[in-house]
């Protein structure tokens, strides 16, 4: 049982297994990369974050302040500079982006910089400090390399994870809307350039190394305190910090790399001082690509969890697999607030961007909320949150359920290969001749370009005068969408000055 809801809130029945904002956002993010391996910025960042407060189980304050930062209008992807509440985007160094980033090396296909990139559209989301994003890299390019490899990196290593940072300005210049937009406004609004940020984020971290290598790594619990401590994971200023909880995690599962999972997990998880939820999930998805063995506890939704592993790994292979799909964005609109996201279609409840909702277990009020246990059509468990009053919700709103996710087939018998590494078991370096079976159903290739497609095809031009009008029109007549167009216009036009004074 567990309060939620802030102290007046319910107190709520949790099934064994259940999972925290961590796997939910993760889960999240694996639904907006494609089945071509594409990484939808803009349906994770204004469908999926600005839907999930709504059923958020242990969300942090930045990340909230995140989400409804991206559900004011033209909020793009790359331009949520946030500042309300007490949080500010520029100062975001917490671990929300990194707790949430393993779908990505899941669906890698071996190219670190490519990955880097991925991982850095979606922690730049939410998280605008070197803390953040870096240490969503950081744990990103640990866990590609354990998948790669079959073991985890020594900690004679590690360093060469951390020098990746130095490489994050170069690694920007291959996205337009990065490099020519975000940069220079991320610049104006922290006062310094990314690079000296960068270079104090990496000598920041080189020391925190050295201190986490100043303790034996045997299988302790009192090392692993002692870890905590050193880089200040135990204080109330750095619990969540992103870097250093990836590096905490990195070092747990190196202790464990030998012994069961589960004991460093329940470590993890009672150390109560820390941030233990993501330690704990971070180290999970670490010892998860070398265990030999499935897990065995309850594991809340795990055929939906299993399901999505299978899809990433099959896009790591080089498969084309299916996409989840979501509202066109063009008429998309975010929910006002927390409550908002959940209404009536035809009459039974629906929560907008994922779909109709089947409730299960009791209901849960206080005053005008209501919170109930809720499964969706693809098979995620959900503790939606709710007005008792309802209205009706547009039906554009909801995603066509012909397309949504399928359940993956079971694993084919024989050598195991990478779905099995995803899922948390098994060998490695698999055969050409073990990749798992072509999908029977396709990607829908003819999808409506998304409007950072849009503006990046106007960018790469140099906003040549033909391109930009040609984008113009397509919206006009595609989309009849004047907020799009309106939220385009304003896009480009940032960048453009960003361009210019860039150049001065």
């Amino acid at each position: 049982m567990r309060v939620i809801g802030g102290r007046n809130g319910p107190k709520v029945q949790l099934p064994a297994g259940t999972y925290s904002d961590d796997t939910q956002l993760r889960l999240a993010v694996s639904r907006s990369i494609r089945g071509d391996g594409m990484f939808d910025a803009e349906a994770f960042a204004k469908v999926e974050l600005t839907v999930w407060p709504t059923y958020a189980l242990g969300a942090g304050l930045g990340t909230k302040a995140a989400a409804s930062g991206m559900a004011r209008r033209g909020a793009a992807s790359f331009s949520n500079f946030f500042d309300a509440g007490g949080q500010r985007y520029v100062n975001g160094g917490g671990n929300g982006a990194a707790m949430r980033v393993q779908p990505h090396a899941w669906a890698s296909r071996g190219s670190g910089p490519q990955l880097a990139l991925d991982v850095l559209r979606d922690a730049l989301v939410t998280h605008g400090h070197p803390q953040g994003f870096c240490g969503a890299v950081f744990h990103a390019l640990v866990l590609e390399n354990t998948l790669s490899s079959g073991v985890l990196p020594a900690p004679d290593t590690w360093e060469t994870f951390i020098d990746t940072f130095l490489e994050i300005p170069s690694i920007l210049e291959r996205n337009p809307q990065l490099a020519e937009f975000w940069l220079i406004a991320w610049e104006e609004a922290s006062g310094t350039t990314l690079e000296e940020a960068i270079k104090t984020a990496h000598a920041d971290a080189r020391r925190d190394l050295s201190r986490v290598l100043a303790v034996s790594p045997t299988a302790s619990p009192q090392g692993y305190i002692e870890v905590l401590g050193a880089i200040g994971c135990l204080s109330n200023e750095y619990r969540g910090a992103g870097f250093k909880t990836a590096l905490a995690a990195l070092f747990l599962a190196y202790m464990y790399r030998s012994a069961k999972p589960e004991d460093a997990l329940v470590l993890a998880a009672n150390e109560l001082d820390s941030d233990t939820d993501t330690i704990a999930t971070m180290a999970g998805a670490l010892l998860g690509a070398i265990a030999t063995e499935a897990p065995s506890w309850s594991i809340q939704d795990r055929a939906y969890i299993e399901s999505e592993a299978r899809r990433l790994a099959r896009i790591a292979h080089g498969h084309v697999e299916p996409s989840f799909s979501y509202p066109d964005l063009a008429r998309w609109t975010p929910p006002s607030n927390q409550m908002s996201a959940i209404g009536l279609v035809d009459s039974r409840l629906a929560i907008v961007g994922l779909g109709l909702l089947e409730p299960e277990g009791p209901i849960y009020a206080v005053g005008d909320a209501i919170w109930q246990w809720c499964k969706l059509p693809f098979g995620q468990s959900i503790l939606a949150k709710r007005k008792a009053s309802l209205q009706s919700v547009p039906s554009e709103h909801l995603p066509g359920f012909a397309n949504i996710l399928p359940t993956s087939p079971a694993i084919p018998s024989g050598n195991l290969t990478r779905t099995q590494q995803v899922l948390g078991f098994g060998d490695r370096e698999p055969a050409q001749e073990e990749l798992l079976p072509t999908p029977t159903r396709s990607y829908e290739s003819s999808r409506e370009a998304t409007l950072d497609e849009l503006t990046d095809q106007i960018i790469k031009t140099d906003f040549d005068d033909v391109t930009l009008g040609r984008v113009l029109n397509y919206l006009i007549d595609r989309r009849e969408s004047i907020e799009e167009v309106v939220a385009l216009v304003a896009i480009v036009t940032k960048a453009k000055i960003a361009r210019r004074r860039r150049r001065r």
